[in-house]
């Protein structure tokens, strides 16, 4: 077979365009989630509704928009204040019903949603409570 650079050219191009539909997948709302449990201020497991409750599992959530201690490293302040946010994040999950909205996947395949109880948004309680600064999914060196 001769390949010729327009051949090439036209091969690379096609490739791009289908590598970034099959990733621009459109964002998703869910409504019946029930909290499995909660790993830290701004990462936890759900259960989405399912048919077969055998084959489901809980699923990581990311929350959009914050960035709260890290629960792993740092001083014992760091540890203490994700033990806190942690808390936080679980008291207010138990408090209503759970809504995930504009649910995409992030870096680490996990869903990167807003999520909402009794009409607050997460997020911005976790910022007005002292326990998470705004992030944006760039690097943490600024925050």
């Amino acid at each position: 077979m001769d390949y010729t650079i327009k051949h090439i050219l036209l091969l690379l191009f096609v490739i791009g365009v289908v590598s970034r539909v099959s990733f621009c997948t459109p964002l998703q709302n869910f409504n019946k989630v029930t909290l499995s449990s909660v790993y830290d201020g701004d990462t936890f497991k759900v259960y989405l509704s399912c048919r077969y409750p055998i084959f489901c599992k809980a699923i990581p959530v990311r929350v959009r928009g914050v960035d709260c201690p890290e629960m792993r490293g740092g001083t014992e302040e760091t540890k203490s204040a994700a033990k806190a946010a942690k808390r936080f994040t679980k008291d207010f999950l138990k408090s209503g019903k759970i809504l995930l909205r504009n649910c995409g996947r992030d870096k680490y395949f996990r869903l990167l949603c807003d999520v909402k109880v009794n009409g607050k948004s997460l997020a911005e309680e976790l910022i007005k409570n002292g326990h998470a600064v705004p992030y944006d999914g760039g690097p943490k060196e600024n925050l």
